[in-house]
């Protein structure tokens, strides 16, 4: 398959997935997500690929959704956004069932579904200068990408749900003291840190790597597939909302959002 949003390549067991629209901060649209789970597929069909790299070409992980696309396809009559959200949960659900470790590199921004992308991988490490932030509600939506089932599981609810309901900024330095991330180091030496994690990992026991996931989504995941259909819904039903207009036109405007809870 011919990318055009992803770069996938491997090397010594290990498969590095960037997502590769650096000019608009790698928006989670059809196309990427479509290429995130090819890449994905490539990597479980390969067993020659023992660990997974994931992260973000240019100046952030991901800026989430592809706002001006959501406020050009409004006008549309019709329009929801549940048939991405779908798709962005079968993302998640392929970063799970792989039964090879999953590390996600972050730096800059990871916001929205690019947020909770990374607390869907096995583990992560961030640059200094990452940044995350549970957008949604800054544009009148509901968490995707697994969020609401995946982040209350790793901090409690109470934290999970100031962190949702706010959509303030959280620094790498905050998310490491939450067990969110395993290690924040600079900007430059990400890469690099990375793939010393990912070696050892290639150069480990994958059969029990494999099992020691199965064993963590049957414990920690279980009931996220009917939990992404809920998900799918309720996105679709949010997004057909004024607030959700609202809250397009304002982030695009830069001023502050007016929501009737309509």
């Amino acid at each position: 398959m011919e990318f055009r949003t992803v770069l996938y390549s491997v090397r010594n067991g290990v498969a590095e997935i960037v997502m590769n629209q650096p000019q608009t901060l790698n928006p989670m649209n059809d196309e990427s997500m479509d290429e995130m789970l090819a890449a994905l597929g490539l990597c479980a069909a390969d067993d020659g690929v023992k660990t997974v790299i994931i992260r973000g070409a240019g100046r952030a992980f991901c800026g989430g959704g592809d706002i001006k696309y959501f406020k050009q396809e409004l006008e549309k009559p019709g329009f929801g956004l549940g048939p991405l959200v779908g798709k962005v949960g079968r993302v998640v659900m392929a970063i799970r069932a792989l039964p090879k470790p999953v590390i996600c590199a972050v730096h800059g921004a990871a916001a929205g579904g690019g947020c909770n992308l990374v607390f869907a991988c096995d583990i992560a490490i961030a640059a200094d200068n990452a940044k995350f932030i549970e957008a949604f509600v800054n544009i009148g939506l509901a968490p995707d990408t697994g969020g609401c089932f995946t982040l209350p599981r790793l901090i409690g609810q109470a934290r999970a749900f100031e962190l949702m309901s706010t959509g303030r900024v959280m620094k790498a330095e905050e998310a490491l003291s939450l067990g969110l991330i395993s290690q924040v180091c600079p900007s430059e030496e990400l890469l690099a840190r990375a793939y010393e994690l990912a070696d050892k990992y290639a150069a480990g026991p994958s059969r029990a790597y494999a099992k020691l996931k199965e064993m963590i989504n049957a414990s920690m995941y279980s009931g996220l597939g009917e939990y992404l259909e809920l998900e799918e819904r309720s996105l679709d039903e949010l997004s057909k909302t004024d607030d959700f207009k609202e809250g397009i036109s304002a982030f695009l405007e830069k001023r502050q959002a007016v929501y009737q809870g309509k």
